[in-house]
Parts: C-alpha cells; sequence; structure tokens
C-alpha cells in the first residue's frame, strides 16, 4: 500500500556552505560532469582540510577525448574564504543561493570550463536518514542533482554544454579502506532522482539514499540491482529496482559511456562509470562508483571473465 506522499524537512542553508572541523577532519565537494553525446565525462572537486590545506582538482575523460586530462593545484586557504566565493588557483566555486545554483569555472593549463548547476531537487542530508551518516565516513553529507549549462575548452575544441550535474557535498572524517566495497549510484531524469550508497564495512551493509518523484524526495529503503562488468572488472551495465519510505518503487537502466580507475587512497580502487539512464520511459545521466579494496579487486579481475 502506498503511505500518504510527504516531502523531508528541508536542510539548513547553512549546509552549503563551509564547515567547521575537527583536527583531521575532511570536506569535499564533488561536481560530476556527464556529457555522453560527445564521449566526455569528469568531475570538479575542491577539497579543504581542518588546517586549510586545499586541493581543487579537475578530471575529465572519455571515448570523445585522446586520454584523460588530470589537473590539481593545491595550496592553504584562508579560514575565512567560504563557498559563496571559493578561490583556489584555476577554480572558482560559487554558491550563489544555497541548494540551488551553484557557478563553476575552471581555468587550466589543458582545461577552461564555465557553467552553472540549477538543482532539481532539495538536496539529500544523510544525517535525516534514521540510521544516520556512517561516522568513518563523514559527519555529514548532502547529494543533490541539476541540470548543468557550460562551455567547455579541450584539446582545441569548443563545447557548449547542456546536461546534468551531480554535486556531492560531504564534511568530517574519511577513512577510505574501512569500506570493503560500496556503490555510490546516481541516476537523474527530469521527472525522477535516485540516489543510493551502499557500503560494506565491518561485515555490516549500510544503505541511505533518496528518491524524489512526483515533487516529493523521500528516504530510499530498498535497493535491488545487477550489473555486468568488461574484462577489466569495469561496470559497464547497471540495472537497479528501488524502494522509499512512501512505498513507492523505481526502476533504472543504466549504461556506461566511460569507465576510468581512481587511486586516491593506498586502500582502495575507485572504478568510475558515467552512464546514461533511463527511468520510466524518460532519458537521463547518472553515475556509477563502485569501490574496492586492493588486493581484493587485484585479485578478482584476474577472474572476472569466468565468474565474475
Amino acid at each position: 500500500m502506498t503511505r500518504k506522499l510527504e516531502t523531508l524537512p528541508p536542510v539548513p542553508d547553512a549546509h552549503a556552505f563551509r564547515h567547521a572541523m575537527k583536527p583531521g577532519g575532511r570536506e569535499s565537494l564533488a561536481h560530476m560532469l556527464m556529457f555522453p553525446e560527445h564521449g566526455i565525462a569528469g568531475f570538479i572537486y575542491p577539497a579543504v582540510l581542518a588546517d586549510g590545506s586545499a586541493k581543487a582538482k579537475m578530471t575529465l575523460f572519455g571515448a570523445g577525448l585522446s586520454a584523460p586530462i588530470h589537473e590539481q593545484f593545491d595550496e592553504v586557504v584562508s579560514d575565512t574564504m567560504n563557498f559563496d566565493d571559493w578561490l583556489s588557483g584555476p577554480l572558482r566555486m560559487a554558491v550563489t543561493q544555497p541548494h540551488q545554483r551553484v557557478e563553476l569555472e575552471w581555468n587550466g593549463e589543458r582545461i577552461r570550463f564555465k557553467g552553472a548547476f540549477e538543482a532539481l531537487h532539495p538536496p539529500y542530508l544523510f544525517s535525516s536518514n534514521p540510521a544516520g551518516n556512517p561516522p568513518y565516513y563523514g559527519d555529514d553529507r548532502t547529494e543533490q542533482h541539476g541540470r548543468l549549462t557550460a562551455e567547455l575548452e579541450v584539446e582545441g575544441r569548443n563545447l557548449a554544454l547542456s546536461g546534468y550535474l551531480i554535486r556531492d557535498h560531504s564534511w568530517g572524517p574519511r577513512i577510505w579502506g574501512l569500506n570493503q566495497h560500496y556503490k555510490w549510484f546516481h541516476a537523474a531524469t527530469e521527472h525522477c532522482s535516485v540516489h543510493f550508497f551502499e557500503m560494506l564495512s565491518f561485515g555490516r551493509r549500510q544503505l541511505r539514499g533518496f528518491v524524489f518523484k512526483d515533487g516529493v524526495i523521500q528516504h530510499l529503503t530498498e535497493a535491488d540491482y545487477d550489473f555486468t562488468y568488461n574484462d577489466q572488472m569495469m561496470q559497464q551495465t547497471f540495472r537497479a529496482e528501488v524502494g522509499d519510505a512512501a512505498g513507492r518503487k523505481v526502476v533504472i537502466n543504466c549504461k556506461a559511456f566511460a569507465n576510468i580507475q581512481l587511486e586516491y587512497d593506498p586502500m582502495v580502487y575507485l572504478n568510475e562509470a558515467p552512464v546514461t539512464v533511463e527511468i520510466d520511459g524518460q532519458p537521463g545521466a547518472g553515475w556509477c562508483e563502485f569501490c574496492f579494496n586492493r588486493n581484493y579487486f587485484d585479485f578478482a579481475r584476474q577472474h572476472v571473465t569466468q565468474y565474475g
């Protein structure tokens, strides 16, 4: 039986900005870029530690480029600089309307980008879930989907872009290796958005996420899925059926249009798959990140064509 549809309480505007953190804390804002029509995906990723040490990263990859491009800038930033006008090397990020609009610029050696994010739905705050946020993976985090309009200059081309952007904002501890494995999944269309984060840690399954549909955002409560790998154990297709606290069901079909493996931590690999999406016949885009313990992945990849 479908329950009464009631949207979740609003997320305070303060969570759109920089947080005070204990020593060792880390705040990051991942902006995932998906342009399947151009064969290009990537991300813009500012991060700052409690002591002010900051990184600005931008990566682009996919069949539309001759090779992956990685640019990074490191510095120590002022305690008073905030996300309403964050400047770090080639990066500018400006939250001009909390949880609604963000301006992004990157003026690097090989990549130039200028765009704006407009939210499709309210952000989802992990601490709003009855089980809270896993404490080894942050004090809290928000996840949100939106539309992106942008201009990109790369490899001698000037591209006018229009598509989707996934925005992930987390703050607090980040102990990557405590996840034996996780799936960080996003799917966005004009009328429906789904996110789930499934972590396998300490022998327990942690599941968080949301469904936004018919103008209502609700806690995701279940996620069943199946997927395929290529011979390098990179995810290629992904099909999920999810349910939420209001009793709604959503079926999502995805196909990867690019892959890359990232090595942000000595314990794990992050296997990335930007995807094309279909929900109820509506096209969209999304992201499917698998995190693997390195020892397990290196062993399992040898057997993936036979057993995977």
